[in-house]
């Protein structure tokens, strides 16, 4: 039975989890998606974080696909529990898309702070693509690395 691919711009669907201005929602079979809309503030990273390790739950991989383009900044104790909580979770790429230079930098900071305290850092990279498309191409190659 195909399942219905999530609308990520309905706000009334319980499947888009939002905090503050960010949504966050789990879409089939083994993807977590995250759309910024400005800057995170540490509460809006918690809430996050809180339902990302739900929809993690049981899975044996995951990846991530955030939409960074209006990404602003992520308060610093926001990027420090990003940092602890997510490495609990069994990831296996990071693509995100859509985003600009200071998105891409504080991106890569808190993921690299993320892959400090994992023993399974090298399975977990971070990809820049300019489109949605070129980002699930990516973790489609990387769950195929997997099924193995």
């Amino acid at each position: 039975m195909a399942v219905a691919p999530v609308d990520r711009n309905d706000r009334s669907d319980p499947a888009n989890l939002v905090a503050g201005k960010h949504v966050t929602c789990f879409e089939e079979p083994d993807v977590i998606y995250m759309r910024f809309n400005g800057a995170a503030t540490t509460d809006d990273s918690l809430e996050l974080l809180r339902r990302q390790l739900a929809m993690a739950e049981g899975k044996r991989i995951l990846f991530f696909l955030i939409d960074a383009e209006r990404l602003d900044n992520i308060a610093p104790e926001g990027r420090k529990a990003v940092a602890e909580t997510l490495k609990e979770i069994p990831l296996r790429g990071m693509a995100v898309i859509k985003a600009p230079l200071k998105a891409k930098v504080v991106t890569k900071l808190v993921i690299t702070a993320i892959n400090l305290f994992r023993r399974d850092s090298n399975v977990n990279p971070i990809a820049f693509f300019d489109t949605e498309e070129e980002g699930q191409r990516w973790i489609a190659e990387r769950r195929a690395m997997f099924a193995r």
